[in-house]
Parts: structure tokens; sequence; C-alpha cells
């Protein structure tokens, strides 16, 4: 015979094992949804990426200049999802940002003069695969466009300026979008640890890789 002391007991234990089953319940059903949700989203890809140099082009003449980024290893990138972002950090530096999608401006190209070398019309494209070819269908196709890991791909500058006063060159970025309403930003910056680069994912706006222009002349 259970007496009234211990049914009192008994009741108490019951009430507590069943708010811990609903609250069990309860976090599995969040957790459902939570990893529904985070799947959906889009996620920037695990690479290592560094900057290696910057190919200067030749003085007075036309030709290939910009800077040089190496995948290091991870998953394989796609041009298209990439932006670069510099920053000079002297004193009223510039800051520029450019994406796959904008054109090398027109006003530089094909235009030699003394102490600088500029973007040939033969490179149509802003960023491209080093050791790939720049006709439209080469440099628009899918599977030149991806960077995988031992790839290295040139961001196109429109000039590379010498400086006679320093030992470092100067890259000049356009970024005119001809659109209306579009973000229109130029500057010169020193290749060197006086200017910052972040390559980010357009996708995510994560950072894929960031650092200072200190590298080699390619």
């Amino acid at each position: 015979m259970v007496n009234a002391g211990e049914e009192e007991a008994v009741s108490p234990v019951v009430g507590v094992m069943l708010m811990v089953v609903v609250t069990i319940i309860i976090a599995a059903t969040v957790s459902v949804f939570s990893t529904g949700f985070v799947s959906d989203t889009d996620a920037a890809p695990g690479t290592l990426v560094e900057y290696v140099g910057v190919l200067t082009g030749q003085s007075g003449g036309l030709g290939e200049i910009g800077l040089v980024f190496e995948n290091r290893g991870g998953e394989t990138l796609l041009l298209s999802d990439l932006d670069l972002h510099l920053k000079s950090t002297l004193s009223g530096g510039d800051e520029v940002s450019i994406s796959y999608t904008d054109a090398p401006s027109a006003k530089y190209r094909d235009t030699p003069v003394p102490d600088e070398a500029r973007l040939s019309s033969d490179f149509t494209y802003r960023m491209k695969k080093i050791g790939v070819g720049d006709s439209a269908g080469a440099a628009t196709s899918v599977a030149n466009s991806k960077i995988k890991a031992g790839d290295r791909f040139v961001v196109h500058a429109d000039r590379y300026i010498e400086d006679g006063a320093s030992r470092y060159g100067r890259v000049a970025y356009v970024s005119d979008r001809g659109m209306e309403g579009s973000p229109y930003t130029s500057g010169e910056f020193e290749v060197s640890s006086r200017t910052t680069y972040t390559l980010s994912d357009r996708n995510t706006g994560a950072v894929i890789a960031s650092g200072t222009l200190v590298g080699s002349v390619l």
C-alpha cells in the first residue's frame, strides 16, 4: 500500500521528467530548422590565396600588367566570384574596388607614354588565369575561370608607373562601370607594404585573403 507521502514525492519527479522530455523535443526541432537554414546559405571557399608579385610590362610600351595571386591550396576559386580591394596607407592615400566584371579602362589602353607601361588591348578581361589565352572563348569559359590549387591569376591594372624618387613602382586602377549610379573609383598604389589588399567572395562578402603588396617583380 502506498501512503499519501509517497504519492506526493512521486508527482514532482514525474513533472520534472516531463519538462526535460519537452525541452529535448524543442531543442531537436530548433536544431533541424537551423541546419536547414545553414545548408541553404552560400559559404565562401576554404582556399589559401597569397599575393605573388606584380607584372610590370615594358616601360614606355604596352603589355600585360597587374597584380598576380596564387591559389596555394584548398578549394577551387571562380574568378567571377572575386572582388579586389586596394587601399593606400599613406596620408590621403587612394582606395579602389575591382570586380571581375569591371573592364579595363579604354582611356589608357594602346596609348604608350615614357616611364609608364600600359595594358595592351590584347587583354580584354580584368581578371585572367595565368597561362590561358585572352580570346573571348578562352577567358569566359567555365574551365578557364576556375583557379585550382597551384594556379595563378592576374588582376589587370590599367597602368604601371615607374617612380624615379622611389625604388617602388605604382599600379593604377580605374573602376568605371559605365552605368548611371554605379560607383566610380580609381587610384594609384605603391607596390610595397604601404598598400593593403583584400580579396573577398562576392556571394558572401567573406574575406578570402588579405595582406600587403610585398612580393616579386614578375
